[in-house]
């Protein structure tokens, strides 16, 4: 066992998936979930209040309003969604997590809200001119290869409708510098496992401002799971934009507006369609 954890925690090829489910397998999902409804913690969502504050900007700009087409990509369990359908917002929310979107129609459905959940790999979007906003939020666009990312932005583009919007936060390289030493835990229950397992975390660092944290998973078996991070400035983003149709018509310091700093770990982007 020792032999193939070592093997397993070897430095990965850029992109390199994970080797099971991880935001829609049914333990963890739950757990995430937890992680979402938790104000203590960043570690899924941004506090309540700061989500507030986010779709208060919105509506106070005009991109969110009473009867504006809104499509959060990877919305969770709604914490968005549920602000701005109750604001008067035409709501579709897309979640790999069949748990959190669960959670989501169920508090729709208590407060009274119409919200259009669905389960799904927004990276699968199908949809034309049928959004005034695209919303995506806590950096998601960050984690995938150039590849999935151009197809993921045409995609949107597709679905905004003329004259629509999109709005998303990125890190900036130094969120993830410098890197963390490898951590080896051995745990009764947590994050990946119910029970007693051992996780090996490691992170590792490529060109172009591409990171893994890789943690290797052992109880009766073995799993690797890696997240990446492919970390943007503005001035590296906005080409990326152009390629895909969009053009840069803000850059934020969050999804709740202001300034951008240079010295933060995140900055917001609103993007329209070329000539829009």
């Amino acid at each position: 066992m020792i032999e193939e954890v070592m093997r397993a925690a070897r430095r990965p090829e850029p992109f390199q998936p994970s080797e099971a489910p991880f935001w829609d397998d049914p333990y963890i999902a739950g757990q995430l979930l937890g992680f979402h409804l938790d104000d203590r913690t960043e570690a899924a969502s941004r506090p309540s209040s700061v989500i507030a504050r986010d779709v208060g900007v919105l509506l106070e700009r005009g991109l969110a309003g009473p009867g504006r087409r809104v499509l959060d990509l990877g919305c969770g369990p709604g914490l968005y969604a549920h602000r701005l359908a109750a604001a008067g917002c035409a709501v579709t929310g897309l979640d790999l997590s069949a748990g959190s979107i669960e959670f989501a129609r169920a508090r729709a459905a208590d407060a009274g809200l119409t919200v259009d959940y669905r389960v799904q790999d927004f990276r699968t979007l199908d949809a034309h001119a049928t959004y005034d906003l695209v919303l995506q939020s806590f950096g998601e666009v960050s984690t995938f290869s150039d590849t999935v990312r151009d197809d993921l932005l045409r995609r949107i583009r597709r679905a905004l409708a003329p004259g629509g919007a999109l709005l998303f936060d990125m890190t900036r390289p130094s969120a993830h510098r410098p890197p963390a030493p490898r951590r080896v835990e051995l745990l009764d229950g947590g994050l990946w496992r119910p029970g007693p397992h051992l996780v090996v975390t490691d992170t590792y660092v490529y060109p172009d401002d591409i990171t893994c944290d890789q943690y290797v998973v052992a109880d009766d078996s073995v799993v690797v799971y890696r997240m990446w991070f492919h970390d943007y400035t503005p001035a590296t983003l906005a080409p990326v934009l152009t390629e895909a149709g969009l053009m840069v018509q803000e850059v934020w310091g969050s999804l709740g507006g202001g300034p951008p700093a240079t010295d933060d770990d995140w900055f917001a982007v609103l993007a329209r369609a070329d000539g829009a």
